[in-house]
């Protein structure tokens, strides 16, 4: 492992100030609190004094403190405030003090209503109030009780951060981290149809390294996996949707950018998004939010609410949050850059591009259609005013032969929806109970439920779905059998696309004291269930009607589209009759389940060392986890494609027009695991090591289908004193593979491809199968970090980190393999997972999921956090950043041959004399596509009285599009390069006074995303833009009006 350059500088500066600083006496000057909980003194103590104290037992919020005021050293004012309390205080290092009860001192009863004793007027009373006191636990250790040593990198957004900025769903606050990368479940991706994961769902993605490596929890625990799939690099990967989790109610978003598989198990190889939900909240809250995205149908109205009751005594609390959000639709026509595919003459496209015919994405596959027969051959529809006619089909109508003309191509665009109708409702409930001052029982529960609905233009047949007009077809103007090539009906109307999503959470546990031991203990059942429906044609049916000989039950297929916009109908009305003759709703139904049992116990003091208290964990877990997905009979191959009249039929084309098979898929997985943690202070009050401290971690679990594997962490922590601080981690990861990736077989995916061997390019079908040999997937993860705290509330970071990886689960490009057998055939021989036919064209490839070469990223977090006081009010700058400094794909040794024959100026795998592109697969992929070199949100606040106010400035790097590209004079390839992009979002909040609106619970807050309304920067994708990288919400404004009880 390499430290980069600037590391090394920043630890220059970390030792400089520690040589700098000199020891001294924790001296507080002018401090005054008044007399309050206990609890509440002990947190104004450490924010006046820049200290931790720390605590987990509830018993201290029942107490109260008196008043402290003057100068005086730290302990002394802690001994002071813990006085006859039966609680004394540990300190832990120079800047950390530990309170917990004194040994063997009675516990006060809960709900004694006397001992009082008086010391400078302030006095000490028993509350009957229910404890709320959180109990500590740092995310990255599953120790409780334990100071935050600041080994682990963990980024956090508070309950005021989202409010302030307006957002409302789990996606908005993941956009705002840096270290998310791109987002691939997006309510905007059109790809993959009805294969893809769409509707309200969105990924999680921490460092850019692929959905499915990141491990979401609420609350500590695990959510359930989204049910759909979607292919990522050809390979189909699930995600936690962010979405399902309530925003109301969010007391904090942690973050911890760090491997985390030996603390928390599978999937937290890039790091843990844990949402915290406030399990203490009293009172009641409701917020209406509404919203509009300029020059766009865009509107959102999100409702919500929330509210905590104590009763039987105090000592039951529940809790309650909800909320609704709907947002239109918005139609691809509605922005500029998405409203055609057709992007060759684009306003900002680079001179080299201007014109370039990779840029018409519009598709041959039209209303106009494209045929073959014995007399003219392979010909298409036209306008006669065309002329070059070979036959005339009427007197506006002709056929000639030869490709479709481009400018009749059909421009999908100009039927599509950019963004989805979204109606959503979520819920959460929590109720605690204190059997006694030690144990505690608690019930959490989670609902979520949305509706997605979006349009999409009619599809076309499949190269596999070439069928057969009769000659005696009512409509069959040519009196000879047509073979039907490529045909788009869009005068049946669009598709109308519905997904209804839904997911729920239960969960009860206990939790508490024995002896000296905290422990936890819950069992949990999720399942979420996604129902996607839609019109779509079935081509059996829509053969029939075409073949009929009566007019009023037949389809002409042969009418061509309007004379003056080849995107519209032409002007013969299609009976509603014949077109519900051959239209079916299709349904693709997929679920997953979560169920689990955990215990855990852990102890801040097992046992004590010279420097301090060794702190420890343990626990063990039973996991089950399962998933169907189920296709309509049309769609999963069960009923497969058939030429009646020409008598043939494939099983690998479905009777769904232009959709391919995918059979239906389940399976299931038995997950048990065990883990341990020691957290051990090596060196305290030392020169120049004011404390050093050790984690060690370790997890075992065994998989049922996969097997089993061991997997350690080790992270220190070296404070030098109050100015700066060197942090380090290793671990060591896994990732079982997906069950969509050892259960699929024989799945059916058509995509364009180019063929050396026949020159041609066309939609090219491939059967991917998965396999239950396949590897988990290994990685070794390294970090390492500066913090320089150079004066107060000035807070500077460095976090370099690597993760290498081994055994990822991939799959080869089928443009990957078309060359690769081009290569052998040009040497005599051929690649047996090419299948082709008598005539050279590819019938399908073949193509396996299987355990790829490793591959190794890398990058740098930067943060500052500054905080100052003035007589204008109080502000605070923060900068996040991160880096991608590597991302490199070992690459195979098909892709290697292939490359170095291309490098070589092998002519056997040129395509209409160039060579065909297969970057972004291997090698470095680093600033390409969806992975820019720097991501950075720069956020300014102010707060004064009643007044809050926000500016945030978030930046993109420029990537490159390995889609888009030409060759130079010297024979480089040269791709597209996708401009930065830059935003800026501001907000301003005003709380009514107390002899205003509601008394004072009353906040309107007013505010922009986007401010400057900058259009995403364009790049050669379905809508013109990376709809992973950037947004298409153009300049938002919002206004927020939350009331409390």
């Amino acid at each position: 492992m390499t430290l980069p350059k600037n590391t090394t500088s920043a630890l220059a500066l970390c030792v400089a100030l520690a040589l700098g600083s000199s020891a001294h006496a924790q001296q507080i000057n002018n401090i005054s609190i008044q007399s309050t909980s206990l609890d509440s003194a002990l947190l104004s103590l450490a924010e006046h004094s820049d200290i931790q104290i720390l605590f987990s037992d509830p018993r201290i919020q029942q107490l109260s403190s008196p008043s402290l005021s003057g100068s005086m050293d730290v302990q002394d004012a802690l001994s002071f405030l813990l006085k006859d309390t039966g609680f004394t205080f540990q300190k832990t290092s120079k800047r950390t003090y530990i309170v917990k009860p004194i040994k063997k001192q009675p516990s006060p009863a809960p709900n004694t209503e006397s001992l009082s004793t008086t010391d400078d007027g302030g006095s000490r009373e028993l509350q009957t109030k229910e404890a709320s006191v959180e109990r500590i636990q740092v995310t990255g250790s599953n120790i409780r009780g334990m100071q935050d040593t600041g080994a682990l990198p963990v980024t956090t957004m508070s309950a005021e951060d989202i409010e302030g900025l307006g957002l409302s769903s789990g996606a908005e606050i993941l956009a705002e981290l840096p270290q998310q990368g791109a987002v691939n479940f997006n309510s905007e991706r059109v790809v993959g149809g009805v294969n893809d994961a769409r509707g309200d769902v969105s990924s999680v993605n921490l460092r850019g390294i692929g959905t499915g490596y990141t491990l979401t929890l609420l609350n500590g625990r695990r959510l359930v996996l989204h049910p759909g799939t979607q292919a990522e690099n050809l390979v189909p990967v699930t995600t936690v949707n962010s979405n399902t989790l309530p925003v109301k109610g969010v007391k904090r978003v942690e973050v911890l950018r760090d491997g985390a598989a030996a603390i928390y198990g599978t999937d937290a190889i890039s790091g843990v998004v844990n949402y915290v939900l406030d399990d203490k909240y009293t009172g009641g809250e409701v917020q209406a939010q509404y919203g509009s995205s300029k020059g766009t149908h865009r509107d959102q109205i999100n409702l919500s609410g929330a509210g905590g009751w104590l009763f039987n005594d105090d000592q039951t609390h529940i809790t309650f949050s909800g909320g609704y959000y709907h947002r239109d639709m918005v139609m691809a026509s509605e922005r500029d850059y998405a409203a055609s595919s057709d992007l060759r003459n684009f306003d900002d496209l680079d001179t080299d591009f201007i014109g370039d015919t990779q840029l018409d994405n519009r598709t041959t596959t039209t209303p106009w259609g494209e045929f073959s027969s014995g007399s003219l051959g392979t010909f298409h529809l036209q306008p006669a005013s065309y002329g070059d006619c070979s036959a005339e089909v009427n007197e506006d109508v002709c056929a000639s032969s030869g490709s479709t003309p481009r400018d009749l191509r059909f421009d999908s665009n100009s039927q599509r929806s950019l963004s989805s109708e979204v109606d959503r409702l979520n819920l959460y409930t929590l109720v605690n109970h204190y059997i006694n001052d030690d144990i505690e029982v608690y019930a959490e529960g989670l609902y979520y439920s949305a509706t997605a609905k979006r349009i999409r233009e009619q599809s076309g047949n499949l190269t596999a779905q070439r069928f057969t007009v009769a000659a005696d077809a009512f409509y069959n103007p040519f009196g000879e059998e047509v073979t039907v090539r490529r045909y788009r009906p869009i005068d049946t109307g669009s598709r109308n696309i519905e997904v209804d999503d839904y997911s729920y959470r239960l969960l009860a546990g206990t939790r508490g004291y024995l002896g000296d031991w905290d422990f936890d203990s819950a069992v949990l059942y999720s399942k979420a269930n996604t129902l996607d429906s839609a019109n779509r044609i079935n081509t059996t049916l829509f053969q029939q009607a075409v073949n009929s000989t009566d007019e009023s039950t037949a389809y002409n297929i042969f009418s061509g589209a309007s004379l003056t916009n080849p995107n519209t109908a032409d002007d013969t009305e299609v009976p509603q009759s014949v077109i519900d003759s051959f239209t079916i709703d299709i349904e693709r139904e997929s679920e997953t389940e979560l169920a689990s049992i955990d215990a855990k116990i852990s102890r801040p003091d097992l046992f004590s060392l010279p420097a301090g208290e060794v702190g420890f964990a343990a626990g063990v877990e039973y996991r089950y986890e399962s998933f169907f997905d189920k296709r309509s009979d049309a769609l999963n191959g069960t009923l497969y494609f058939s030429d009646l009249v020409g008598g043939t039929s494939t099983e690998i084309a479905s009777q769904v027009l232009g959709s391919s098979p995918t059979p239906d898929a389940s399976g299931s997985r038995n997950v048990v695991s065990a883990f341990a943690e020691f957290a051990v202070p090596l060196i305290v009050d030392k020169p120049f090591i004011e404390s050093l401290n050790l984690q060690i971690a370790g997890r075992y679990e065994d998989f049922s289908d996969v097997g089993s594997i061991f997997k350690p962490k080790v992270a220190m922590a070296w404070v030098m004193n109050d100015n700066a601080m060197i942090r380090g981690a290793y671990s060591g990861g896994f990732k079982a593979p997906g069950l969509p990736q050892t259960t699929a077989v024989d799945v059916a995916r058509s995509n364009t491809r180019s063929d050396p061997v026949t020159q041609t390019s066309r939609g090219t079908l491939e059967l991917r199968n998965g396999s239950d040999s396949l590897s988990p997937e290994e990685s070794e993860n390294y970090s390492f970090g500066i913090v320089l705290t150079p004066m107060k509330d000035l807070t500077l970071t460095v976090d370099w980190w690597e993760i290498q990886q081994e055994n990822t689960v991939g799959i080869l490009s089928s443009q990957t393999l078309i060359l690769y057998d081009a290569l052998l055939r040009s040497q005599g021989s051929e690649y047996e997972n090419v299948i082709r036919d008598e005539n050279n064209e590819i019938v399908y490839i073949r193509n396996d999921y299987t355990n790829l070469l490793p591959r190794e990223i890398s990058g740098v977090d930067y943060s500052v956090d500054y905080r100052f006081e003035t007589e204008m009010g109080n502000f605070s700058v923060k900068l996040s950043a991160a880096n991608l400094t590597k991302f490199d794909q070992g690459t195979d040794a098909i892709t290697a041959m292939v490359l170095e024959a291309q490098d070589a100026g092998n002519e056997a795998l040129l395509y209409e004399g160039d060579q065909v592109s297969i970057s972004g697969t291997s090698g470095s992929l680093i600033r390409q596509n969806e992975r820019p070199k720097w991501r950075a949100n720069l956020s300014l606040g102010y707060a004064k009285d009643a007044w809050r106010a926000g500016l945030k400035y978030r930046y993109v790097s420029d990537v490159e599009d390995t889609s888009l590209n030409y060759t130079n004079d010297e024979g480089d390839l040269v791709n597209y390069i996708i401009d930065h992009w830059s935003t800026l979002d501001a907000y301003v909040s005003y709380r009514f006074s107390e002899d205003a609106l509601f008394s004072g619970r009353t906040k309107l807050t007013v505010g922009m995303r986007n401010l400057t309304d900058e259009a995403p920067p364009f790049t050669d994708e379905t809508f013109g833009y990376s709809s992973a990288l950037h947004s298409s919400l153009g300049r938002y404004t919002y206004v927020t009006l939350n009331h409390k009880f």
